[in-house]
């Protein structure tokens, strides 16, 4: 049976200190409180004759949203909190909404980040971002403090695993390229992309290609275009597109899928009779585009969910290392995509 000595040596700091932390007294710091219970509980010490602090007694999570852009995530970041809210919620657990953080800066230290959290008093906290590698969570880390991450990201500056749940972006990639080559017999597809794309956009690329490679695509690859986010006809990836002629595009996010819209508009191609257009994530406007976009769909509030149930997990009994989860995506047909013309 784990003792206040076996804290006390892991945490470097006296048993005294540790009596304190979990008595909830005044003279310890909300930091070394939530450093030392999480100790305690991660080592299997019994923290049930404990429960009369406040800080224990108020079951909660926090959610907090980390990103460079929040207008264009609005829809991915509300579709996760119904998931993760819904689900708190019928576990017992109060949610916390810490707030949103902007990154702007590569040299960003966000030492804010653990402050809030420390300040909200929630047990942990589910992270919603879609920065590859986050900043300033190490210091949570440090503190054993339990975070669920949405999404397949990364620490900056640290090589400790974390939890992810994230969509399969891999299978999305495959889904996608079984539909237009399987399916509508497409053999003169172009992906399409940004330049620099995160580490789940290439897998949504490489699952793609995979695919169409196995199928006997051979220099598929030459089709993978990469342009600027936002169309710009003199752009060097928007004329390679127009010089390979595709009959179909793979659009890798709801962004590049607006420009591919754009694109073929501007040079008179016909969606679905000249080109068909699929596109991973779904967007608000694109049940209501002329035509309608046929999407590869994350399930976004089942990422939320899954959040919350391994979160809870870590707080009430489990002590499973970190690992990445992965929920399916679904395809969405609509309108945007035709039988190649044979």
């Amino acid at each position: 049976m784990p003792t206040f000595e076996d804290i006390a040596k892991i945490a470097g700091v006296s048993k005294a200190t540790v009596s304190l932390s979990l008595s909830d007294s005044p003279k310890i710091s909300m930091e070394t409180k939530v450093k030392i219970r999480n100790i305690a509980k991660n080592i299997g010490y019994d923290l049930s004759g404990m429960e009369g602090g406040k800080w224990l007694r108020n079951r909660s999570i926090g959610i907090l949203h980390v990103s460079h852009n929040p207008d264009f995530e609005k829809d991915f970041f509300r579709d996760t909190l119904i998931g993760v809210t819904e689900d708190a919620t019928n576990k017992g657990y109060d949610v916390v909404f810490i707030g949103s953080h902007m990154q702007k800066n590569i040299n960003d230290t966000s030492e804010d980040i653990a402050e809030k959290v420390m300040q909200s008093g929630v047990e942990g906290v589910v992270v919603i971002s879609s920065i590859p590698n986050l900043k300033g969570f190490g210091k949570l880390q440090d503190m054993h403090f339990p975070m669920v991450f949405v999404g397949n990201r990364k620490v900056d500056g640290s090589a400790r695993q974390i939890f992810n749940v994230c969509s399969d972006h891999y299978s999305g990639g495959k889904m996608a390229a079984e539909y237009l080559f399987d399916d509508l017999k497409h053999t003169r597809i172009a992906l399409v992309g940004r330049h620099n794309m995160p580490h789940w956009e290439q897998d949504r690329a490489n699952g793609f290609f995979s695919h169409l490679r196995n199928s006997g695509l051979a220099d598929i690859e030459n089709d993978k275009v990469l342009v600027s986010e936002r169309y710009k006809p003199d752009d060097e990836g928007w004329t390679k597109l127009s010089r390979i002629e595709p009959t179909a595009i793979f659009a890798v996010n709801a962004s590049i899928g607006i420009s591919v819209l754009h694109y073929l508009r501007s040079v008179q191609k016909r969606i679905p009779q000249d080109v068909s257009v699929i596109v991973f994530d779904d967007f608000a406007s694109f049940p209501y585009e002329h035509p309608p976009v046929t999407v590869i769909k994350q399930n976004k509030e089942a990422l939320g969910s899954l959040a919350v149930k391994v979160l809870t997990d870590l707080l009430e009994k489990s002590k499973y290392p970190p690992r990445q989860m992965l929920i399916s995506t679904e395809l969405i047909e609509r309108e945007s995509c035709a039988a190649a013309q044979i």
